[in-house]
């Protein structure tokens, strides 16, 4: 009854995505490591930003002018996040680490390669929550590409009671964006060693997020508009490998 690709729920993506900016385009945003976010656009190459699945709404809304690609799930909620998400102007490749996640991820790296910059769900489609998966530093290991973790809180905000308490900022509430420092994976790392830089990034990303937790609660952070990506850089066409 509910599949996107029925003739009367045709509507409901275009709708969604309206909602959507509607809603952050009343709140007020602000960042912590913001350098780290100048660090990321200013680079020759394309990277790879990262978080948590509970805070895509406002993510994706912050980033949705950098022309970037996102990895979504194969599912039928997958097929609606993709299409809310092209309307915002991101491209998607389909899958997960439960399903297609290996062709997923090699479209990813096709596309870094490119000079596009590529958004993932560190903790992926089902979790378990604020858990990283592997697949994220395989990608960081194979594209030879920086990986910026990325957190965000609002206060107030609605918590789903989903497997991830997915948070929805209230309208006129106080977002905070956190930007961790890169994350680089060399192309020499072991099996071992990925897993260790797969703990550094989930401690990295959960340590962000009460960071700006804290911060949108005291209403702290560095002010920013909420298409900062747009309006305080211009981005240009990021240089394609020549593999």
């Amino acid at each position: 009854m509910f599949s996107p690709d029925r003739p009367w729920m045709q509507p409901a993506a275009p709708l969604a995505a309206g909602l959507l900016q509607l809603l952050h385009g009343s709140c007020s945003f602000s960042a912590l490591g913001l350098e780290h976010l100048h660090q990321a656009l200013a680079g020759p190459h394309s990277c790879l930003f990262t978080t948590w699945h509970a805070m895509f709404p406002a993510v994706v809304h912050f980033f949705r002018r950098l022309d970037g690609v996102l990895m979504v799930s194969r599912s039928q909620d997958g097929e609606w996040a993709s299409r809310i998400v092209h309307r915002l102007g991101y491209r998607t490749v389909r899958g997960s680490s439960h399903r297609g996640g290996s062709q997923a991820l090699r479209a990813m790296l096709r596309l870094a390669r490119r000079g596009h910059h590529a958004g993932l769900i560190a903790d992926g489609s089902k979790g378990p929550a604020r858990v990283a998966q592997p697949g994220i530093v395989w990608l960081a290991r194979a594209t030879q590409r920086p990986l910026f973790p990325v957190a965000m809180a609002a206060h107030p905000c609605w918590r789903l009671s989903s497997w991830d308490r997915t948070i929805i900022a209230r309208p006129f509430s106080k977002v905070v964006m956190a930007f961790g420092e890169p994350l680089y994976v060399p192309r020499s790392a072991s099996h071992e060693s990925l897993e260790l830089y797969r703990i550094q990034l989930e401690d990295t990303l959960n340590s962000l997020a009460e960071q700006a937790d804290v911060a949108a609660r005291r209403a702290g952070g560095v002010p920013v508009c909420s298409h900062a990506i747009q309006a305080a850089w211009q981005v240009q066409p990021r240089p394609m490998d020549k593999k």
